[in-house]
């Protein structure tokens, strides 16, 4: 389901590159659960945006359901997010208009889990 071989994530700037995740390699088969820990800034939540596909590695093979994530258009990254990933922001990415009901609900109506 998901396999990373090799991934680098690095974020550049003029002056400064940075290296948050060097050459990781992991397989979560269908069915199991992983947990990721480690201290504050450790790559923890650049990891997961990257297998939430949010995000793209610098280097390296991500491959979702048997599909190269690399070779997939942002359309296709997010009917895979829509279809197959939940995901809790950490920064609690909510609409400040709806309840917290109707921003749990909301994403349950456009993937038709739900009906009103």
């Amino acid at each position: 389901m998901i396999d990373f071989n090799e991934v680098v994530k690095i974020y550049q700037t003029e002056e400064v590159e940075t290296i948050v995740l060097n050459e990781i390699s992991l397989k979560i088969n269908q069915g199991e659960f992983t947990s990721i820990m480690g201290p504050s800034d450790c790559g923890k939540s650049t990891l997961l945006n990257i297998l939430g596909l949010i995000d793209s590695p610098t280097r390296g093979d991500y491959n979702f359901n048997g599909k190269v994530v690399n070779q997939l258009t942002e359309r296709q990254k997010a009917d895979a997010r829509k279809k197959n990933i939940g995901f809790v922001f950490q920064n609690f990415n909510l609409i400040d208009e709806l309840s917290v009901f109707d921003n749990v609900e909301l994403p349950l109506i456009y993937t038709a889990v739900y009906q009103m």
